[in-house]
């Protein structure tokens, strides 16, 4: 074991940016960490650090060696989690991060509680936001994202809940007083509420068309694009997944429903591939409440304004 504490060490170093860092993470002292290294080079007559007083940067040859250490203390990190499921409860913390609009959703909401139902000593917290949370650090156990982001980083790991699908929804009192919409072209006649420009191409059968917007109202909060659009402000693009209930109650309609967009795609998103056990607690009840059901047609309007 000895032999690996200076190529854990090292690993730590490139992980964390910094001697001090490193040696938080691995209950050392800087001063500790710094003499692995060193000793790591004597050994083997190499150079791994650039140092300065600014910041540490791998050489050549510690660049080639890195995946290697990374890949040693990702194991090593494994196994311990591993002896932890083996001894603990399925108890305590679970930090989750979740997109602001998702908190509306009877996917997430149902999952929450399952939690509280069938395992009552877990205390989940909620981290609403819309940036993407960084999941390195430490302060996050489980981040829902939704699209390819979900799986630029090699190093988190991606599980696959759902397909959510787009539906260009509006509000019975819009689509009163609006041009009706009966095909794709109509839609440019309309106001759009968004917080990114909605792009993309419409399909139904073989026929196909790019979904062209006119003016809008710009928000730069995406959670407030959805009680605009059913305030009778506009049309907007938004996630099935995310408006269930508004659509089945009547508060939008869904637009155009016989045309569809490319879904988009819902991860639950960790840091490690082995897991405590509240961790693998928490991931299978999304994985289960996230299923997709049948969904019946009510709620789905499209072609013409309601009367």
């Amino acid at each position: 074991m000895d032999d690996l504490r200076p190529l854990l060490a090292f690993a730590a170093v490139l992980e964390h940016g910094s001697m001090h860092a490193a040696a938080q993470a691995l209950g050392m002292t800087p001063s500790a960490v710094s003499q692995h290294i060193s000793r790591l080079e004597k050994l083997h007559g190499i150079k791994l650090l650039h140092r300065s007083t600014r910041r540490l940067a791998p050489t050549d040859a510690g660049s080639a060696l890195a995946a290697h250490c990374r890949r040693l203390l990702a194991t090593v990190q494994d196994a311990r989690l591993t002896l932890a499921n083996l001894k603990t409860d399925i108890a305590g913390d679970v930090r989750l991060a979740v997109p602001t609009g998702m908190a509306d959703a009877p996917a997430l909401q149902q999952a929450l509680r399952r939690i509280r139902h069938e395992h009552p000593a877990l205390r989940p917290s909620l981290y609403l936001d819309e940036a993407l949370a960084d999941l390195r650090d430490g302060s996050i156990d489980i981040a829902l994202r939704g699209g390819a982001h979900a799986l630029d980083a090699p190093d988190l790991v991606a599980r696959h809940l759902a397909d959510w699908h787009w539906r260009i929804c509006a509000a019975p009192a819009h689509l009163h007083d609006a041009p009706p919409i009966t095909h794709p072209a109509d839609l440019a006649a309309h106001t759009w509420i968004y917080r990114e420009w909605p792009r993309g191409e419409l399909r139904r059968g073989t026929e196909h068309h790019p979904l062209d917007i006119g003016g809008g109202l710009y928000c730069n909060r995406l959670a407030a694009v959805r009680p605009l659009c059913m305030a009778g402000l506009g049309l907007a693009l938004l996630a099935d997944g995310e408006v269930a209930a508004a659509l089945a109650d009547g508060s939008l309609h869904a637009v155009l429903p016989d045309w569809t967009l490319p879904p988009l795609a819902i991860y639950a998103v960790t840091p490690h591939r082995v897991q405590t056990g509240r961790i693998a607690a928490v991931l299978r009840i999304l994985r289960e409440s996230f299923a997709p059901v049948p969904v019946s047609p009510g709620g789905i309007r499209g072609c013409s304004p309601p009367p």
